[in-house]
């Protein structure tokens, strides 16, 4: 029996559109998903403008480019084995475990928070417990700040307010000035740390890992108990590690670097 009397013609074509962003094609205008869904300019409009607003899609202000936006990776979020950026970070992450003999992790953001989607346990006892699907608010840890410097200063606003933030460690950053100076920071250097701002006696390092057009999709850190490292050591010893393969896993993932 045919199940087509079944079929939500709008629905069908909102996971049409969505299945035109490829690889080679990271970003369409509006033009060119016209050209592919062969809908009116005025259809068109509407369903990519809903898939926006619903976090499917992204739009550049500047070239009014569309991209996929990170619900696109949530779609697929409970079975977090199959999540094809974990998948293909996980070799590089263990590998870089197995080098500085610490805890290495992957997130992703959603919202105002970061989820662990892999995780490389140590020996050594951190003081922060996490495991893959665990959830940390972004603006007091590495992953997160490193997520977030890819954000506008208004998007930033948008979606944490002006503060203050509660505080978490004995430095955590609680303003909203304060967090816009680290995050332009990070965005300079190309890497976050955390000093305690997370929790007593914890650091770490992370880095952002880009997609094909540079957009930061995931972060990885390395994260170390505050006793047996300095911040001048971490920086010293483990940034350059962090950055390398955060370089290495976008390369993975088409983000090429000159």
């Amino acid at each position: 029996m045919s199940t087509s009397r079944y079929k939500i013609e709008a629905l069908a074509r909102g996971l049409e559109i969505l299945s035109f962003f490829t690889a080679k094609n990271p970003s369409l205008n509006l033009t060119e998903i016209v050209t592919a869904t062969q809908l009116t300019k005025s259809t068109a409009f509407r369903m990519v403008s809903t898939l926006e607003l619903l976090g499917y899609l992204e739009r550049d202000p500047v070239t009014r480019y569309y991209r996929p936006g990170l619900k696109v990776l949530h779609l697929g979020f409970g079975a977090l084995n199959s999540l094809e950026i974990s998948q293909i970070a996980q070799p590089y992450l263990k590998s870089l475990s197995n080098e500085t003999g610490e805890t290495t992790n992957m997130t992703i953001r959603d919202g105002a928070d970061i989820i662990y989607v892999a995780r490389n346990p140590s020996r050594h006892i951190i003081s922060v417990n996490t495991q893959r699907g665990s959830r940390l608010p972004a603006y007091c840890t590495s992953m997160g700040k490193a997520l977030l410097s890819d954000l506008s200063w208004q998007e930033l606003f948008d979606l944490l307010g002006e503060g203050p933030y509660p505080k978490q460690g004995p430095n955590t950053i609680t303003s909203f000035d304060a967090l816009v100076s680290e995050l332009e920071r990070v965005r300079r250097q190309g890497f976050a740390i955390n000093d305690e701002e997370l929790a007593v006696g914890l650091r770490s390092v992370a880095a952002p890992i880009r997609d094909p057009g540079k957009k930061v999709i995931a972060a990885i850190n390395i994260s170390v108990a505050g006793s047996r490292i300095t911040r001048q050591e971490l920086e010293s010893r483990l940034v350059p590690k962090i950055v390398d393969t955060a370089r290495q896993i976008s390369s993975s993932l088409g983000a090429g670097y000159s």
